[in-house]
């Protein structure tokens, strides 16, 4: 499964030729206007405050999901801790669902705040959510269809990341069905988090 990484950027020259359409000049027509420009960026998504500030700092990710929460989503297989070397070699831990054959990834992003994908260059479908009255949101990029993150504003410069994807499934559930499992785990992780 792909795993999780700081959204791409396009290269300026690239993103300068995507927000005017093209980067050739338009036919000569002296009497007509120049098309106006093409939006290429996502509408702003303003997020509500934190209800309080939850610090992942000494938390470790596979102590996220209790067994029974681990029971009721599925999955089968003990909690994998692994690092995430290209986000502050952040701690992340891999859970799976052996019968569906569909992982789930939870990792602690303590080097950049939630924000960082609600830039312009982030190069996703960013919605605004909520996950047990923390802001949130539901990330989806076009070039993977096969997993989707849920992003959870838990501190300043710090956010939970779930990722809920396909591992092998031969009928794998569509992503709408995904983001909402990706919820589903991050309220159940939060739920964790909050009771400590």
């Amino acid at each position: 499964m792909p795993s999780m990484s700081r959204p791409l950027r396009l290269p300026a020259l690239l993103l300068g030729c995507l927000v005017l359409a093209a980067c050739t000049p338009p036919p000569a027509k002296p009497t007509a206007p120049n098309p106006p420009p093409v939006a290429i960026t996502t509408p702003s998504i303003s997020l509500p405050p934190r209800p309080r500030e939850i610090k992942l700092d000494r938390v470790d990710p596979c102590t996220l999901l209790t067994t029974r929460q681990r029971r009721t989503l599925g999955m089968d297989r003990p909690p994998l801790p692994t690092r995430y070397p290209t986000m502050g070699n952040a701690k992340v831990c891999d859970f799976r669902d052996s019968t569906r054959a569909l992982t789930v990834r939870i990792g602690l992003v303590l080097v950049q705040g939630v924000g960082v994908w609600l830039e312009e260059t982030a190069q996703a479908d960013v919605k605004a959510a909520t996950v047990a009255e923390f802001p949130a949101v539901i990330v989806r990029t076009a070039e993977q269809t096969r997993f989707c993150n849920v992003e959870v504003d838990v501190a300043q410069g710090q956010f939970l990341d779930i990722q809920f994807g396909d591992a092998g499934n031969a009928a794998p559930p569509g992503l709408d069905a995904m983001c909402a499992s990706a919820q589903e785990v991050a309220t159940a992780a939060m739920t964790t988090l909050m009771a400590r």
